[in-house]
């Protein structure tokens, strides 16, 4: 990458970033990216474009939309005073930082069952190591299924989930009964 101070090609960005060229031109098109250009015509970012481009590339993960990525780059120069501007990004961060945090709490939650779930599987593969089919069910090394984590209750235990099924969960009334004809009858 070259010194700061001075201009970053766009391998420079991509080094930089981890993304790809198109990824880069695909934001400079659209506005959230600045450079100018060579006498060959080639790209040439000020270095503070690598820190902007690596800041979308996050808002990006975190779910923002690039309109939502615009908006926030654009308010203090769209609105009549700072005053209006900061309280408008005030409001569009506090509401993100809503949506983040909810996200962050389904990805703790999920996390840990993952963790529990690979816990068990090591558990189940002392059992399939020995060439026989195991009975789960009766397996005393892990939890009740009603206990046990989604992911392995899922997809290790699917199977024995589907067999031991008899009715079919009641969603809502009548209709998971298959009393209703916009819904296939259960089975």
């Amino acid at each position: 990458m070259k010194r700061p101070g001075k201009h970053l090609t766009l391998k420079d960005m991509t080094q930089g970033s981890g993304c790809t060229p198109r990824t880069v031109r695909y934001y400079e098109r659209q506005g959230l990216l600045h450079a100018s250009r060579s006498s060959g015509g080639h790209r040439l970012f000020p270095p503070s474009e690598l820190e902007r481009l690596n800041f979308i590339i996050s808002l990006r993960e975190a779910g923002w939309s690039l309109e939502e990525i615009t908006a926030l780059f654009n308010i203090r120069d769209q609105s009549s005073g700072d005053q209006v501007a900061c309280s408008k990004l005030q409001s569009l961060v506090a509401g993100h930082l809503e949506r983040l945090q909810q996200k962050i709490d389904i990805l703790t939650r999920l996390h840990a069952d993952l963790q529990e779930t690979r816990r068990l599987l090591s558990v189940c593969n002392e059992c399939t190591d020995r060439g026989e089919t195991p009975d789960c069910g009766a397996c005393e090394r892990v939890p009740p299924l009603t206990a046990q984590p989604r992911g392995f209750k899922l997809s290790w235990r699917a199977g024995e989930i589907r067999e031991d099924a008899r009715e079919p969960l009641s969603i809502v009334g009548d209709v998971a009964h298959g009393d209703d004809d916009s819904f296939p009858p259960a089975t």
